[in-house]
Protein backbone atom coordinates (compact mmCIF):
# COMPACT_ATOMS: atom_id res chain seq x y z
CA UNK A 1 0.00 0.00 0.00
CA UNK A 2 1.32 3.64 -1.05
CA UNK A 3 -0.60 5.35 2.28
CA UNK A 4 -4.01 6.34 0.46
CA UNK A 5 -6.95 5.26 2.07
CA UNK A 6 -7.81 1.77 1.04
CA UNK A 7 -11.36 2.99 -0.47
CA UNK A 8 -9.39 5.14 -3.08
CA UNK A 9 -7.92 2.02 -4.51
CA UNK A 10 -10.35 0.02 -4.90
CA UNK A 11 -12.26 -0.35 -8.82
CA UNK A 12 -15.93 -0.87 -9.11
CA UNK A 13 -16.39 -4.97 -8.99
CA UNK A 14 -19.46 -6.45 -10.09
CA UNK A 15 -20.02 -10.53 -9.85
CA UNK A 16 -22.32 -11.58 -12.28
CA UNK A 17 -24.18 -15.03 -10.99
CA UNK A 18 -23.79 -13.24 -7.72
CA UNK A 19 -26.79 -15.13 -6.34
CA UNK A 20 -25.40 -18.76 -6.61
CA UNK A 21 -23.13 -20.43 -4.59
CA UNK A 22 -19.94 -19.09 -6.30
CA UNK A 23 -20.91 -15.60 -6.70
CA UNK A 24 -21.74 -15.03 -3.23
CA UNK A 25 -18.50 -17.05 -1.76
CA UNK A 26 -16.59 -14.46 -4.18
CA UNK A 27 -18.55 -11.63 -2.73
CA UNK A 28 -17.93 -12.53 1.14
CA UNK A 29 -14.68 -13.54 0.34
CA UNK A 30 -13.38 -9.87 -1.34
CA UNK A 31 -15.91 -7.82 1.47
CA UNK A 32 -12.66 -8.31 4.39
CA UNK A 33 -10.45 -6.74 1.80
CA UNK A 34 -12.56 -3.68 1.75
CA UNK A 35 -14.42 -5.25 -1.89
CA UNK A 36 -18.07 -4.33 -1.85
CA UNK A 37 -18.59 -6.46 -5.06
CA UNK A 38 -22.54 -5.45 -6.51
CA UNK A 39 -24.33 -8.85 -7.49
CA UNK A 40 -25.14 -9.08 -10.76
CA UNK A 41 -27.35 -11.83 -11.97
CA UNK A 42 -31.15 -11.87 -14.13
CA UNK A 43 -32.95 -12.43 -10.90
CA UNK A 44 -34.75 -9.17 -9.85
CA UNK A 45 -33.21 -10.06 -6.14
CA UNK A 46 -30.09 -9.03 -7.41
CA UNK A 47 -28.47 -5.34 -6.92
CA UNK A 48 -27.91 -5.22 -10.35
CA UNK A 49 -29.96 -6.73 -13.15
CA UNK A 50 -27.73 -7.75 -16.23
CA UNK A 51 -27.91 -11.22 -18.66
CA UNK A 52 -24.56 -12.59 -19.59
CA UNK A 53 -25.43 -13.64 -22.88
CA UNK A 54 -26.72 -9.92 -23.64
CA UNK A 55 -24.84 -6.74 -24.71
CA UNK A 56 -27.07 -5.00 -24.28
CA UNK A 57 -27.53 -5.77 -21.26
CA UNK A 58 -24.31 -5.77 -19.94
CA UNK A 59 -23.59 -2.23 -21.69
CA UNK A 60 -26.14 -0.28 -20.09
CA UNK A 61 -24.47 -1.57 -16.82
CA UNK A 62 -20.90 -1.72 -17.16
CA UNK A 63 -18.90 0.75 -17.33
CA UNK A 64 -14.84 1.76 -18.72
CA UNK A 65 -12.56 0.46 -15.67
CA UNK A 66 -14.99 -1.93 -14.14
CA UNK A 67 -13.45 -5.40 -12.94
CA UNK A 68 -16.29 -8.01 -13.65
CA UNK A 69 -16.22 -11.55 -11.82
CA UNK A 70 -17.90 -13.94 -13.81
CA UNK A 71 -19.55 -16.72 -11.91
CA UNK A 72 -22.69 -17.19 -14.33
CA UNK A 73 -22.22 -20.47 -15.25
CA UNK A 74 -23.14 -23.22 -16.86
CA UNK A 75 -19.76 -21.84 -19.45
CA UNK A 76 -21.40 -24.58 -21.73
CA UNK A 77 -24.45 -22.33 -22.57
CA UNK A 78 -22.58 -19.15 -23.03
CA UNK A 79 -21.93 -16.77 -25.47
CA UNK A 80 -18.91 -13.88 -25.98
CA UNK A 81 -21.16 -11.37 -25.23
CA UNK A 82 -19.43 -10.73 -21.96
CA UNK A 83 -15.48 -10.82 -23.96
CA UNK A 84 -17.00 -8.88 -26.72
CA UNK A 85 -18.59 -5.60 -24.37
CA UNK A 86 -15.01 -5.59 -22.25
CA UNK A 87 -13.34 -5.26 -25.27
CA UNK A 88 -15.64 -2.12 -26.39
CA UNK A 89 -16.21 -0.61 -23.31
CA UNK A 90 -12.90 -1.06 -21.51
CA UNK A 91 -13.77 -2.91 -18.69
CA UNK A 92 -11.43 -6.10 -17.07
CA UNK A 93 -12.75 -9.69 -16.37
CA UNK A 94 -12.26 -12.83 -14.15
CA UNK A 95 -14.05 -15.41 -14.83
CA UNK A 96 -13.99 -18.89 -13.16
CA UNK A 97 -15.23 -21.09 -16.84
CA UNK A 98 -14.20 -24.86 -16.65
CA UNK A 99 -15.56 -25.59 -20.47
CA UNK A 100 -13.25 -26.00 -23.09
CA UNK A 101 -15.49 -24.59 -25.71
CA UNK A 102 -15.57 -21.54 -23.80
CA UNK A 103 -12.41 -21.41 -23.46
CA UNK A 104 -11.45 -21.59 -27.00
CA UNK A 105 -13.69 -18.77 -27.56
CA UNK A 106 -12.18 -16.87 -25.32
CA UNK A 107 -8.60 -17.38 -26.92
CA UNK A 108 -10.25 -16.53 -30.18
CA UNK A 109 -10.39 -13.22 -29.54
CA UNK A 110 -6.16 -12.76 -27.95
CA UNK A 111 -5.67 -10.15 -30.61
CA UNK A 112 -8.29 -7.73 -29.78
CA UNK A 113 -7.85 -8.55 -25.81
CA UNK A 114 -4.63 -7.54 -25.84
CA UNK A 115 -5.21 -4.50 -28.38
CA UNK A 116 -7.96 -3.14 -25.85
CA UNK A 117 -5.31 -3.14 -23.28
CA UNK A 118 -8.05 -4.70 -20.67
CA UNK A 119 -7.47 -7.66 -18.51
CA UNK A 120 -8.66 -10.73 -19.55
CA UNK A 121 -8.23 -13.98 -16.59
CA UNK A 122 -10.40 -16.57 -18.18
CA UNK A 123 -10.64 -20.25 -16.17
CA UNK A 124 -9.53 -18.30 -12.92
CA UNK A 125 -10.66 -21.32 -10.89
CA UNK A 126 -9.43 -24.56 -10.11
CA UNK A 127 -9.64 -25.34 -13.86
CA UNK A 128 -7.22 -24.07 -14.96
CA UNK A 129 -5.53 -21.93 -12.27
CA UNK A 130 -5.42 -24.50 -9.16
CA UNK A 131 -4.11 -27.02 -12.27
CA UNK A 132 -1.61 -24.60 -12.88
CA UNK A 133 -0.33 -23.75 -9.79
CA UNK A 134 -0.28 -27.56 -8.69
CA UNK A 135 2.10 -28.23 -11.87
CA UNK A 136 4.26 -25.49 -10.39
CA UNK A 137 4.80 -26.25 -6.75
CA UNK A 138 5.36 -30.31 -8.43
CA UNK A 139 8.92 -28.72 -9.40
CA UNK A 140 8.41 -30.73 -13.00
CA UNK A 141 9.89 -28.20 -15.09
CA UNK A 142 8.35 -29.84 -18.20
CA UNK A 143 5.45 -31.99 -17.43
CA UNK A 144 4.14 -34.79 -20.37
CA UNK A 145 0.89 -35.59 -18.57
CA UNK A 146 -1.68 -33.65 -16.10
CA UNK A 147 -4.48 -35.81 -15.11
CA UNK A 148 -7.14 -34.55 -12.72
CA UNK A 149 -9.44 -36.41 -10.41
CA UNK A 150 -12.46 -34.56 -9.36
CA UNK A 151 -15.11 -35.72 -6.33
CA UNK A 152 -16.94 -32.76 -5.29
CA UNK A 153 -18.51 -31.39 -2.25
CA UNK A 154 -21.99 -32.12 -4.09
CA UNK A 155 -24.17 -31.28 -0.92
CA UNK A 156 -23.00 -27.67 -1.43
CA UNK A 157 -22.48 -27.15 -5.12
CA UNK A 158 -24.94 -29.56 -6.99
CA UNK A 159 -27.35 -27.02 -8.81
CA UNK A 160 -28.97 -27.55 -12.37
CA UNK A 161 -26.27 -25.53 -14.69
CA UNK A 162 -23.62 -27.72 -12.97
CA UNK A 163 -25.66 -31.34 -13.45
CA UNK A 164 -26.51 -30.08 -17.09
CA UNK A 165 -22.75 -29.58 -18.07
CA UNK A 166 -22.04 -33.25 -16.86
CA UNK A 167 -25.36 -34.60 -18.50
CA UNK A 168 -24.74 -33.11 -22.04
CA UNK A 169 -20.88 -34.85 -21.75
CA UNK A 170 -22.02 -38.57 -20.84
CA UNK A 171 -22.14 -40.83 -23.67
CA UNK A 172 -21.00 -37.87 -26.25
CA UNK A 173 -17.80 -36.78 -27.73
CA UNK A 174 -15.66 -34.56 -25.62
CA UNK A 175 -11.75 -33.66 -26.41
CA UNK A 176 -9.04 -34.29 -24.09
CA UNK A 177 -4.87 -33.81 -25.06
CA UNK A 178 -4.32 -36.95 -25.99
CA UNK A 179 -1.00 -37.72 -27.64
CA UNK A 180 -0.19 -34.32 -27.75
CA UNK A 181 -3.06 -33.02 -29.82
CA UNK A 182 -6.88 -32.19 -28.65
CA UNK A 183 -8.80 -35.36 -29.14
CA UNK A 184 -12.58 -36.11 -29.38
CA UNK A 185 -13.21 -39.33 -27.18
CA UNK A 186 -16.82 -40.44 -25.76
CA UNK A 187 -17.49 -38.51 -22.49
CA UNK A 188 -17.81 -41.24 -19.32
CA UNK A 189 -16.53 -43.79 -21.76
CA UNK A 190 -12.98 -44.75 -19.56
CA UNK A 191 -12.70 -44.88 -16.11
CA UNK A 192 -9.54 -44.52 -13.66
CA UNK A 193 -9.33 -44.84 -10.13
CA UNK A 194 -7.66 -42.67 -7.37
CA UNK A 195 -6.97 -42.32 -3.78
CA UNK A 196 -8.63 -39.21 -1.73
CA UNK A 197 -7.48 -38.95 2.06
CA UNK A 198 -10.74 -39.69 4.52
CA UNK A 199 -13.89 -39.07 4.71
CA UNK A 200 -13.56 -39.07 0.40
CA UNK A 201 -11.46 -42.20 -0.04
CA UNK A 202 -11.28 -44.36 -3.06
CA UNK A 203 -12.97 -42.77 -6.14
CA UNK A 204 -13.35 -43.87 -9.39
CA UNK A 205 -13.59 -40.98 -11.92
CA UNK A 206 -15.07 -41.04 -15.18
CA UNK A 207 -13.65 -39.57 -18.53
CA UNK A 208 -14.63 -35.33 -18.74
CA UNK A 209 -13.91 -32.48 -20.57
CA UNK A 210 -12.44 -29.65 -19.45
CA UNK A 211 -10.61 -26.08 -20.41
CA UNK A 212 -7.21 -27.68 -18.67
CA UNK A 213 -6.95 -29.43 -21.89
CA UNK A 214 -6.94 -26.15 -23.72
CA UNK A 215 -4.91 -23.95 -21.30
CA UNK A 216 -2.28 -25.75 -19.51
CA UNK A 217 -0.28 -26.64 -22.99
CA UNK A 218 -0.24 -23.39 -23.78
CA UNK A 219 2.20 -22.66 -20.70
CA UNK A 220 3.93 -26.43 -20.53
CA UNK A 221 3.94 -26.87 -24.66
CA UNK A 222 6.13 -30.39 -23.46
CA UNK A 223 2.24 -31.71 -21.97
CA UNK A 224 1.41 -34.79 -24.18
CA UNK A 225 -1.89 -35.67 -22.48
CA UNK A 226 -4.34 -33.99 -20.01
CA UNK A 227 -7.54 -35.39 -18.90
CA UNK A 228 -9.55 -34.60 -15.98
CA UNK A 229 -11.98 -37.99 -14.49
CA UNK A 230 -14.95 -37.27 -12.39
CA UNK A 231 -16.55 -38.86 -9.89
CA UNK A 232 -20.06 -37.67 -8.20
CA UNK A 233 -19.59 -38.07 -4.79
CA UNK A 234 -23.37 -38.86 -4.90
CA UNK A 235 -24.18 -42.11 -3.43
CA UNK A 236 -24.98 -44.42 -6.60
CA UNK A 237 -25.31 -41.85 -8.90
CA UNK A 238 -21.62 -43.05 -10.72
CA UNK A 239 -23.72 -46.45 -11.41
CA UNK A 240 -26.48 -44.62 -12.98
CA UNK A 241 -24.40 -42.60 -15.25
CA UNK A 242 -22.31 -45.25 -16.54
CA UNK A 243 -25.87 -46.84 -17.56
CA UNK A 244 -26.93 -43.80 -18.99
CA UNK A 245 -23.37 -43.35 -21.46
CA UNK A 246 -25.16 -46.07 -22.96
CA UNK A 247 -28.82 -45.32 -23.54
CA UNK A 248 -30.52 -42.00 -24.74
CA UNK A 249 -33.78 -43.17 -23.17
CA UNK A 250 -31.85 -42.85 -19.76
CA UNK A 251 -29.91 -40.03 -20.65
CA UNK A 252 -33.05 -38.36 -21.98
CA UNK A 253 -34.85 -39.54 -18.57
CA UNK A 254 -31.93 -37.52 -16.40
CA UNK A 255 -31.91 -34.20 -18.07
CA UNK A 256 -36.15 -33.86 -17.94
CA UNK A 257 -35.44 -34.75 -14.48
CA UNK A 258 -32.56 -32.74 -13.58
CA UNK A 259 -34.30 -30.35 -10.91
CA UNK A 260 -35.50 -33.21 -9.25
CA UNK A 261 -31.85 -35.04 -9.32
CA UNK A 262 -29.99 -31.83 -8.15
CA UNK A 263 -32.41 -31.27 -4.98
CA UNK A 264 -31.62 -35.28 -4.27
CA UNK A 265 -27.86 -34.93 -4.67
CA UNK A 266 -27.95 -31.55 -2.16
CA UNK A 267 -29.54 -34.16 0.13
CA UNK A 268 -27.46 -37.14 -0.50
CA UNK A 269 -24.08 -35.90 -1.45
CA UNK A 270 -21.11 -35.66 0.45
CA UNK A 271 -20.15 -32.26 2.54
CA UNK A 272 -16.24 -33.16 1.80
CA UNK A 273 -14.66 -32.80 -1.69
CA UNK A 274 -11.24 -32.44 -3.34
CA UNK A 275 -9.22 -32.17 -6.73
CA UNK A 276 -6.86 -34.51 -7.17
CA UNK A 277 -4.13 -34.52 -9.88
CA UNK A 278 -0.89 -36.97 -11.19
CA UNK A 279 1.75 -35.58 -12.82
CA UNK A 280 4.44 -37.20 -14.91
CA UNK A 281 7.69 -36.01 -15.96
CA UNK A 282 9.49 -37.18 -19.12
CA UNK A 283 11.31 -39.99 -17.65
CA UNK A 284 8.15 -41.56 -16.39
CA UNK A 285 8.28 -40.29 -13.04
CA UNK A 286 4.99 -39.45 -11.51
CA UNK A 287 4.02 -37.33 -8.12
CA UNK A 288 0.42 -36.79 -6.98
CA UNK A 289 -1.17 -34.26 -4.88
CA UNK A 290 -4.98 -33.73 -2.86
CA UNK A 291 -6.53 -30.65 -2.38
CA UNK A 292 -9.74 -31.26 0.11
CA UNK A 293 -11.35 -30.77 2.70
CA UNK A 294 -14.26 -31.95 4.94
CA UNK A 295 -16.32 -29.19 4.21
CA UNK A 296 -15.71 -25.90 2.35
CA UNK A 297 -13.69 -27.53 -0.31
CA UNK A 298 -15.62 -25.49 -2.83
CA UNK A 299 -13.50 -22.57 -2.12
CA UNK A 300 -11.08 -24.28 -4.33
CA UNK A 301 -12.90 -23.47 -7.31
CA UNK A 302 -12.85 -19.76 -6.60
CA UNK A 303 -9.59 -18.94 -5.04
CA UNK A 304 -7.47 -17.58 -7.69
CA UNK A 305 -10.65 -15.13 -9.17
CA UNK A 306 -10.98 -14.19 -5.66
CA UNK A 307 -6.77 -13.10 -5.48
CA UNK A 308 -7.03 -11.80 -8.90
CA UNK A 309 -9.80 -9.73 -8.04
CA UNK A 310 -8.29 -8.46 -4.78
CA UNK A 311 -4.95 -7.53 -7.02
CA UNK A 312 -6.60 -5.63 -9.69
CA UNK A 313 -9.05 -3.86 -7.60
CA UNK A 314 -6.45 -2.57 -5.49
CA UNK A 315 -4.56 -1.67 -8.55
CA UNK A 316 -1.38 -4.21 -7.86
CA UNK A 317 -1.77 -6.57 -11.20
CA UNK A 318 0.43 -4.40 -13.93
CA UNK A 319 -0.62 -7.26 -16.27
CA UNK A 320 -3.06 -5.92 -19.18
CA UNK A 321 -4.50 -8.70 -22.16
CA UNK A 322 -5.61 -12.53 -21.99
CA UNK A 323 -3.72 -13.63 -18.63
CA UNK A 324 -2.99 -17.15 -18.66
CA UNK A 325 -4.11 -19.03 -15.64
CA UNK A 326 -0.58 -19.91 -14.09
CA UNK A 327 -0.66 -15.70 -13.76
CA UNK A 328 -3.60 -15.16 -12.03
CA UNK A 329 -2.07 -15.64 -8.58
CA UNK A 330 1.42 -16.66 -7.42
CA UNK A 331 1.14 -20.80 -6.27
CA UNK A 332 1.88 -19.77 -3.08
CA UNK A 333 -0.64 -17.20 -2.22
CA UNK A 334 -3.28 -19.70 -3.94
CA UNK A 335 -2.13 -22.27 -1.44
CA UNK A 336 -1.48 -20.01 1.52
CA UNK A 337 -5.50 -18.86 0.57
CA UNK A 338 -6.72 -22.44 0.69
CA UNK A 339 -4.78 -23.29 3.61
CA UNK A 340 -6.03 -20.29 5.43
CA UNK A 341 -9.75 -21.58 4.81
CA UNK A 342 -9.13 -25.07 6.06
CA UNK A 343 -8.48 -26.98 2.74
CA UNK A 344 -5.29 -29.52 2.63
CA UNK A 345 -3.19 -29.62 0.01
CA UNK A 346 -0.39 -32.59 0.15
CA UNK A 347 1.44 -34.76 -1.59
CA UNK A 348 0.29 -38.82 -1.47
CA UNK A 349 1.92 -41.86 -2.54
Amino acid sequence: MDGRPLGSLVKRVIVLGGLGLFGRTIVEQLRPSGIVAKTASRGPSAEVRIDANDAESIRAVIRTGDVVVDAAGPFHARTAALVESAIEIGFDVVDINDNLDYAESVLALQSRIDTAGIRMLSSASSVSAVSAAIVVHSGIKRPVRVTAFLAPASRHTANVGTALSLIQTIGQPVRILRDGRLQSVIGWSESRPFRMPEPIGPICGRLFESADSLYLPKTWPTLEDVAMYVDTNIPGMNSLLRLAANSNVIRGVLHRSVRIGTALARRLGASAGGIGYEIEDPAGGVVRYVVSAKQNSYLTAVAPAILATQAIAEERFPARGLILPDRHAEPNAIMAFLRGAGIEIREVG
